[in-house]
């Protein structure tokens, strides 16, 4: 990251598209809000408070905004290759979070992958890899 703002953008654009697969099906879970807050602490290495801001700031933002590739594109300027494939792989962890993988969570996760410009085998592989973790 070049600078703290980049940080802070990053991470929200992160947490806006962890929240828009959560909220795909339309049933916002809290048990999806609890992973996506685990995984936002894990993965920024940051405290539970900034993760408390951070889940607010991102759902308003959510809320307002006109769809995922603002935050796909945030994404695709900080993220290395190598990030982007642990993010999708969290991305899922969020899509099967509340025990099922719904078929608009799974549009959601290829449309986010898409946007990140990750391919489908790379897709695939991370699917398994979380299916392989919850199991």
């Amino acid at each position: 990251m070049n600078n703290k703002t980049d940080s802070n953008q990053t991470q929200l654009a992160a947490a806006c598209i962890l929240l828009s697969v959560a909220d795909a099906d339309e049933i916002l879970e809290d048990q999806e809000l609890i992973t996506i807050g685990e995984i936002l602490q894990e993965f920024f290495s940051i405290d539970e408070s900034s993760v408390k801001s951070l889940m607010q700031h991102a759902q308003e933002e959510w809320k307002n905004s006109t769809g995922l590739f603002q935050f796909g594109t945030q994404l695709n300027q900080y993220f290395s290759h190598d990030d982007k494939l642990d993010f999708i792989s969290c991305v899922f962890e969020v899509a099967y979070a509340d025990g099922k993988l719904h078929y608009l969570e799974h549009h959601a996760v290829k449309k986010i992958a898409n946007i990140l410009h990750l391919e489908k085998n790379e897709l695939i592989s991370a699917k398994a890899e979380i299916e392989n973790y919850l199991d």
